[in-house]
């Protein structure tokens, strides 16, 4: 990579490779530019520090910060995003049919006669610029997710993933994003308890109000599929070069049970997965949400129920 120094990542606490425990796992939290980065961190921090039960099943596995310069450079933004991106590029034309079949029924309008507009194009035709998009608030009844992706009613219009265009210019010189791993053996019910009193500690300090979602000032990977996401687009050594995919702990579980790392990454590129129900339907969900918060080996026996995926994106030269 082709940064100077300072355009680096800081990687304060090295990631120190995969576990020897195997019920143990990775969950990433990372803080959004707009936080208070240094802040945020110590008191996200220090709700594990106070607590004697969650310092010893808690650990620290990586902390480290990447400066908006290095991310623009790199792509990792664009990288991390790839098919909301293309969904707020293209908007309603890449909506797969069981996405129409479920906007219509959610809307109460028929796709066909839907205004709905990518992230990029609501810009030029609602006249606002991305931040104000961004920060368009609607009530949760003008909203619907579909397959991971966002759909906010916006007067007339439906915007699919109107938060995409602010992310991809929010990455720049003079801003941040803070990760950390949390390494534990921790199921997600028990680690959501977590996350739950960072949030009320935010609140207490004034920095989460009630009316702004805790997604806008720290994300966490929710299940085994959002860790190998993360893992992908934020973890460095110091030296700047990504820990590969054979490095993650998610992985390597699926390695183990026959399933190559092509294989898995193919889930990454290509989420939006097909998948029979218990009483033989077929249905279609993100392969983040449909293993959400779901152990290593729960995703493992999802998997086994997958029947095809949707290919969106072109597939990246070696």
């Amino acid at each position: 990579m082709a940064e100077s120094a300072n355009h680096n990542p800081a990687v304060i606490i090295p990631y120190p490779g995969v576990s020897v425990n195997p019920g143990e796992q990775d969950i990433f939290v990372y803080l959004r530019p707009e936080s208070n980065g240094v802040l945020v961190e110590s008191i996200m921090l220090k709700v594990v520090q106070r607590n004697p039960d969650y310092r010893k099943r808690l650990f620290l596995a990586y902390l480290a910060n990447l400066p908006g310069e290095f991310i623009r450079r790199n792509r990792i933004t664009a990288d991390h995003y790839p098919v909301r991106l293309r969904f707020a590029e293209e908007g309603a034309g890449l909506f797969t049919r069981h996405m129409k079949a479920a906007f219509s029924g959610e809307s109460g309008v028929a796709f066909s006669r839907a205004r709905i507009l990518g992230g990029f194009a609501a810009l030029q035709e609602l006249g606002i610029s991305s931040t104000e998009l961004f920060d368009v608030w609607v009530e949760s009844k003008d909203i619907i997710m579909l397959n991971g992706q966002t759909i906010k009613k916006i007067g007339d219009c439906y915007v699919v993933n109107p938060d995409i265009p602010e992310l991809m210019r929010m990455n720049c010189e003079g801003t941040n994003i803070a990760v950390m791993i949390f390494r534990t053996a921790m199921n997600y019910a028990e680690f959501t308890q977590i996350v739950q009193l960072m949030e009320k500690a935010l609140m207490d300090a004034r920095i989460l109000l009630p009316e702004r979602p805790s997604a806008r000032i720290f994300h966490y990977s929710k299940g085994p599929f959002e860790q190998i996401l993360d893992g992908l687009g934020y973890l460095f050594t110091p030296e700047a070069v990504h820990i590969p995919l054979s490095d993650l702990p998610f992985s390597r579980f699926l390695a183990a049970r026959g399933m190559d790392f092509p294989l898995t990454l193919g889930y990454i590129r290509h989420p939006i997965i097909q998948y029979a129900a218990a009483d033989g339907s077929l249905r279609e969900k993100s392969i983040y949400d449909y293993t959400k918060e779901n152990s290593y080996e729960e995703t493992w026996q999802k998997l086994l129920t997958v029947k095809a995926q949707a290919l969106l994106m072109t597939e990246k030269a070696d």
